[in-house]
Parts: C-alpha cells; sequence; structure tokens
C-alpha cells in the first residue's frame, strides 16, 4: 500500500515522538531520577513526556538536557 505524503509524515512523526519519549526515560533512569524528584526539581512533567503522546518543545528538551549534562547533539546522537 502506498501511502500518501501526508500519511507518511504522520507516521514518522508518531515513531520519531515514541524515540523521544523514550530516550527521556532512558536518561532518566540511568540517572536514577523518579519523575516526583525530577518535577520537584524542574516543574516538567516528564511522565506526560515519556508517553510520547505529546509534543515536546525544544525549549523543554534544551532543560531536560541540561538537567541530565547532555547536550542534544548527545541526546539526538542515541535516536
Amino acid at each position: 500500500m502506498l501511502l500518501t505524503d501526508f500519511e507518511y509524515l504522520n507516521d514518522t512523526n508518531s515513531a520519531f515522538k515514541r524515540k523521544v519519549a523514550l530516550q527521556i526515560k532512558t536518561l532518566r533512569k540511568q540517572n536514577q531520577v523518579t519523575q516526583e524528584k525530577f518535577f520537584n526539581e524542574t516543574h516538567i512533567n516528564i511522565a506526560r513526556l515519556e508517553s510520547g503522546i505529546i509534543d515536546i518543545r525544544l525549549e523543554t528538551l534544551r532543560k531536560i538536557c541540561y538537567y541530565f549534562n547532555v547536550s542534544l547533539a548527545g541526546f539526538f546522537q542515541e535516536i
């Protein structure tokens, strides 16, 4: 089945969001930080981001990377 451009972008967008969500969760777990602790220290609801359902703003992703001491390039290198 041939997908239209819009269908293709929609499918790849969903897959990309899931990869970003998984990378955020992996960083948090590697650093042994709970969702509650992360929220208390940053006021960012990481649980919503880890669900992969919502879009993440670049500014929010930059703050997450700063918190975990990883560059944006390093973050995306793992995806």
